[in-house]
């Protein structure tokens, strides 16, 4: 499959360097309106320059693209690639809104082009060995799920764009928090129904920085997501308490199985390999013959439940995800 890519930032870098050496993709164009960022990116795919992405669609000589671009530029984006009759592999989040979400949909069904979203956790090495331990039942039946995240949220360190509510969507929940929700509606192989969750953000700043929620998920399972950008250190962790035992899954110490009074590491600590091995996956996964594991309507989950958690803020109560369907169908 020709991939043309759009967006040329550090998540394009790793689908360059993914897609490298895969019989089943070449990424043969690179598009971004800073040229020069499209210019040194494309040398390293040996792949055409563009800084219009109309102009690199209708030059022809591709089958799909994978978009990177800001936030809102996702939909209208996937709009005109549909129109090209281009797959289309989204990076997450999917869009910014459910209706968009569900646009998307609509335009890619009714052009018969595959529409994949870059929800990543499913592919990651880690969360994929936790989720195969989870399966297996031998910890019993999962309980509650907490996602502990703390990053460095900061316009010093993160591009302008994020911290626009209009193109970014939204702030550490939209970018940080929807990573928390793939990766808890993967270990626990449901979606999410409802949201309670409180959201703040730091003074001179227009999108929230900090966020805590609690998440119901269809089988009754439970998810507690705390993300911030207080200053904490580092951290990324998931905990997964079942009837017999609990799973630990940490950036920092790997992946833990805790039974019967025993600590037992599964997996070392994800490194940038295993990244780019996720980003592989997914590409391998995109370019198959079958439908594409973590499509539309799974994208589109995950955005209305950070819609959700937007709305529980505002409102100081829970949010139902089919409360949040239904504004968006009206």
């Amino acid at each position: 499959m020709r991939l043309g890519l759009v967006g040329a930032g550090s998540v394009a870098t790793l689908y360059v360097e993914a897609a490298a050496g895969l019989p089943v993709v070449d990424i043969t164009a690179v598009c971004d309106v800073r040229r020069d960022a499209a210019e040194t990116l494309a040398a390293q795919a040996h792949a055409q320059v563009f800084d219009d992405h109309r102009s690199m669609f209708a030059a022809g000589g591709l089958d799909g693209v994978v978009i990177t671009s800001p936030h809102a530029l996702h939909t209208p984006m996937a709009v005109d690639a549909a129109a090209a009759g281009l797959h289309i592999l989204m990076e997450k989040p999917m869009a910014t809104t459910v209706s968009d979400c569900r646009l998307m949909i609509d335009v890619c069904a009714k052009a018969g082009v595959r529409l994949a979203v870059g929800n990543l956790q499913r592919f990651v090495p880690a969360v994929r060995q936790a989720t195969d331990v989870l399966r297996s039942g031998q910890l019993g039946r999962p309980l509650l799920i907490t996602e502990r995240r703390a990053v460095d949220y900061d316009p010093a360190v993160r591009p302008s764009w994020f911290f626009d509510p209009e193109m970014a969507g939204g702030g550490i929940m939209m970018n940080i928090g929807g990573h928390c929700i793939d990766r808890a509606q993967v270990l626990a192989g449901e979606r999410v129904i409802g949201v309670d969750a409180r959201v703040w953000r730091r003074p001179g700043l227009k999108v929230e920085t900090e966020a805590v929620g609690l998440l119901s998920l269809a089988g009754g399972l439970q998810v507690g997501i705390s993300v911030t950008s207080t200053g904490l250190p580092p951290q990324n962790e998931t905990e997964v308490v079942c009837e017999e035992g609990a799973l630990r899954l940490s950036d920092h110490t790997g992946l833990w199985m805790f039974q019967a009074g025993r600590s037992v590491q599964l997996r070392e600590p994800t490194d940038r390999q295993d990244f780019v091995s996720a980003f592989r996956d997914q590409l391998i996964d995109f370019a198959g013959n079958e439908a594409p594991t973590v499509d539309g309507d799974y994208g589109l989950s995950v955005v209305a439940a950070v819609q959700a958690t937007y709305e529980s803020a505002a409102l100081g109560r829970p949010v139902s995800i089919a409360a949040v369907d239904e504004e968006a169908a009206a």
